[in-house]
């Protein structure tokens, strides 16, 4: 062996982070997800509506404020909208119903397609735990 003879290390793989499409994806999902909710529950309500189901009484009628939020400027405009637009409340319902459930439809989805065309789950410095059956000595 030689007077200087060094090792050299292994440099590490340098993680990139995500993909950018996967950035792209995400975005994609969170902005089409409220517009699908919103739609689907007008259409569930008029579907509701002409096949005659029994909606709770205190999900149709409109909504009315406290008269100070008809006051303020900003505020008006959006109390407005919401107090003229009948069944505000059932619609709202189903509204945050369709969000939680297509978002989690989008991330079952996402997450099957992130583990088939992602990053392998071991990475060069990452080892599976080892399947080791150990017997117990006993005397």
């Amino acid at each position: 062996m030689g007077k200087y003879n060094y090792f050299q290390k292994e440099k590490e793989p340098k993680n990139k982070g995500i993909h950018p499409v996967w950035r792209g994806i995400g975005c994609l999902i969170m902005v089409i997800t409220p517009i699908i909710s919103g739609a689907a529950s007008m259409v569930l309500l008029d579907f509701g509506r002409s096949q005659k189901w029994p909606f709770l009484y205190q999900l149709s009628g409109s909504v009315r404020f406290p008269d100070i939020f008809y006051q303020i400027p900003m505020v008006s405009d959006v109390t407005n909208y919401i107090s003229n637009t009948p069944n505000f409340t059932a619609l709202f319902l189903f509204f945050v119903v369709f969000v939680l459930f297509f978002s989690s439809v989008f991330a079952f989805i996402n997450a099957v397609l992130y583990r088939m065309f992602g990053p392998p789950r071991y990475s060069a410095l990452d080892a599976p735990a080892p399947k080791v059956k150990i017997k117990r000595y006993t005397r």
